[in-house]
């Protein structure tokens, strides 16, 4: 389900058109062969041209245990967002407070003047806070 979640979430991102064109180039590299997922995102990487690291964006998701809880606060014009580890219960021995244990979480959005079959705007968060 987690796997599922994830694609779904790279490919509102990178939008359908670049997503099956990545897995098109996936499946056309590795015809008949065995593969492992850092090629799947090799071949996303490959479509973005570089514009977008898949790789290191989706590792964050495969290699952290948990999931982010995004904050968004709204003053006025102006948006806020921030990133911290989802805790259901903290318990000292599965806790870390490494800062450096941050998710990049593909953010899409829409405006009073868009909507989501007109134009949907993206953002990624690799940081604790932007925007």
């Amino acid at each position: 389900l987690k796997g599922a979640s994830l694609l779904l979430m790279l490919k509102h991102y990178l939008t359908k058109d670049v997503f099956q064109a990545g897995i098109q180039v996936y499946l056309h590299n590795h015809n008949y062969g065995s593969a492992q997922s850092d090629d799947l995102w090799d071949s996303m990487n490959e479509i973005t041209n570089g514009t977008l690291d898949v790789k290191k964006l989706m590792k964050t998701w495969i290699l952290h245990k948990g999931f982010p809880l995004v904050t968004i606060v709204r003053k006025g014009k102006i948006i806020s967002v921030q990133q911290d580890k989802f805790l259901y219960r903290v318990e000292p021995e599965n806790w870390t407070s490494d800062a450096s244990y941050l998710w990049h979480i593909p953010l899409t959005y829409i405006t009073s003047t868009c909507n989501f079959t007109h134009c949907t705007n993206a953002y990624l968060l690799d940081q604790k806070s932007g925007m």
